[in-house]
């Protein structure tokens, strides 16, 4: 297994480096230290072509001024907290009156310290970083590791580390966007989405939780058996941008027919939140056509949003003195032909 680090750009007056990681059959992760964002998984499909599946830019530049999250570590909370409420801490509103992806300048727009790690059938790379005192109105010095581990089996490990002097909040995720057709030759409509999720988190027109956690059966949310989201979104003309409680083995898998490429995602987080891309009408280029609806679909674990607002969530406040550790597996599979 290989791993090289090469320039990629300027931030802030920063170097910022890529990293490519490359395995014994050839498939390929990059990522970069700018907001620890993974710009390229290139995985074969059933006829053995490797091609990129995921959502990003060929330049530096685009992730900076253009990008909605492609591919990158967003925190210190994902999601929304109402009114950038929390006890007595107000945190930025930076989406009208409240709080979303950890407010502005977050982990997703900061260049981490970063390094190659090895193991005996893998290799990756190690973010840290360091979100001072009062950082986006959050209590607490917080330490934070994130690693991107690449094996032979063509899985994706992210493991996640946190500490704090303070209690605080944390409920970080990864903004990868998947179309599983390769250099986004096609829209996602016909990948099959499934998921150990019995309920979806309702939400209003803000897109934040009303505290309800409704049951998926005999309607557009239920994804417990294999469903098209051409159907699904057919079911729900507006989109997903829903978040469902995890069951079982907490397990999720993409599948595309047409290349036969199929992702199954593992995790110990409560939650993911599915976002659709609905209507996301841009001027920016993927892969040289214009962002549009449907050219990916975000896959986000983590615990329920605005979980700090509602007490039958899983809670996302973390308390001096513990190490906290949360893992997500993509492994990257194919149908053969």
């Amino acid at each position: 297994m290989d791993a090289r680090k090469r320039h990629y750009g300027w931030y802030e007056g920063k170097e910022v480096f890529e990293y490519v990681l490359t395995n014994d059959q050839q498939a390929v992760f990059r990522c970069i230290d700018y907001g620890a964002v993974v710009t390229g998984i290139e995985v074969p499909d059933q006829f053995g072509k490797r091609e990129n599946v995921v959502l990003g830019f060929k330049q530096f530049e685009d992730y900076v001024n253009d990008s909605p999250y492609f591919g990158a570590f967003v925190g210190r909370v994902a999601g929304r907290i109402a009114d950038g409420a929390w006890s007595a801490y107000r945190l930025t509103q930076n989406e009208g009156q409240h709080h979303i992806h950890g407010g502005v300048h977050n982990f997703s727009q900061r260049v981490w310290d970063s390094r190659v790690v090895k193991e005996n059938n893998k290799v990756g790379v190690a973010f840290s970083l360091v979100s001072p005192d009062g950082d986006n109105g959050y209590p607490g010095n917080l330490s934070v590791t994130v690693t991107y581990y690449w094996t032979n089996e063509n899985v994706w490990e992210m493991l996640i580390t946190a500490e704090t002097d303070q209690q605080t909040l944390f409920n970080p995720t990864n903004h990868t966007y998947f179309n599983l057709s390769g250099n986004t030759k096609r829209k996602v409509l016909n990948h099959t989405l499934q998921m150990d999720a019995e309920k979806y988190a309702e939400t209003n027109g803000a897109k934040l939780p009303t505290g309800r956690l409704l049951p998926v059966a005999n309607t557009a949310f239920d994804f417990r058996v294999p469903k098209k989201m051409r159907t699904a979104i057919k079911e729900r003309p507006e989109g997903f941008d829903t978040p469902f409680k995890l069951t079982g083995n907490k397990k999720i898998q993409l599948h595309d027919p047409d290349s036969g490429r199929i992702l199954v995602i593992e995790t110990d987080r409560e939650a993911v939140v599915v976002f659709s891309t609905t209507d996301m009408e841009e001027d920016y280029l993927v892969d040289g056509e214009k962002m549009s609806s449907h050219r990916g679909i975000a896959l986000e674990t983590q615990e329920l949003p605005d979980a700090v607002h509602h007490p039958k969530f899983r809670s996302i406040v973390i308390e001096p003195e513990r190490t906290y550790h949360y893992r997500t597996k993509y492994t990257f599979t194919t149908h053969q032909a």
